[in-house]
C-alpha cells in the first residue's frame, strides 16, 4: 500500500469524464430538479423573518407587564414572575402574530391566577383573624 493513495484518481467511467454523476460544474448535480433552478434536491429559499398576521395590540402585551409587576411589587412576588416573562417574551416576539398572541394570553391568564392567590389568601386571613375573636 503507498501513500499517495489519496492522490489517485478514480477510473473514468459511464458517468462523465470525472468518474462522477451530473455536471462537474455544479458539483455533480444537475442544474434543475423538483425545486426548479435550485437543483441538489433543496426547497427555493424563503423569508423567515417577514410578520405574519396581525400582530396582538401593544396596549395588551403592556398592559399585562404592568399589572404583573404591580403584582410582584405589591404581594405575591414569586408567582407574578411568570406574567412578566410570558409579557416580555409577547413583546419581543415581531414576526410570528400568532405565537405573541399566545405569549399575551398566557400573561395574562398567569396575571390572573395570582390576583386569586393573592384574593383566596386575603379571605383566609380574614377569616382567621375574624374567628379568633
Amino acid at each position: 500500500m503507498t501513500d499517495d493513495w489519496y492522490h489517485q484518481q478514480p477510473p473514468p467511467g459511464p458517468h462523465g469524464p470525472h468518474g462522477g454523476y451530473g455536471d462537474h460544474a455544479t458539483g455533480g448535480y444537475a442544474a434543475h430538479g423538483p425545486y426548479g433552478a435550485y437543483g441538489g434536491g433543496y426547497p427555493p429559499p424563503h423569508e423567515p423573518y417577514r410578520p405574519t398576521g396581525e400582530m396582538p395590540s401593544q396596549g395588551s402585551m403592556i398592559g399585562a407587564l404592568v399589572m404583573a409587576i404591580i403584582l410582584m411589587v405589591t404581594c405575591c412576588g414569586t408567582v407574578s414572575v411568570v406574567g412578566i416573562v410570558f409579557a416580555a417574551m409577547a413583546l419581543g416576539e415581531k414576526y410570528d402574530a400568532d405565537v405573541a398572541a399566545k405569549y399575551t394570553r398566557y400573561a395574562w391568564t398567569s396575571n390572573w391566577i395570582s390576583l386569586g392567590i393573592v384574593l383566596f389568601a386575603a379571605v383566609v386571613i380574614g377569616l382567621a383573624i375574624a374567628t379568633s375573636s
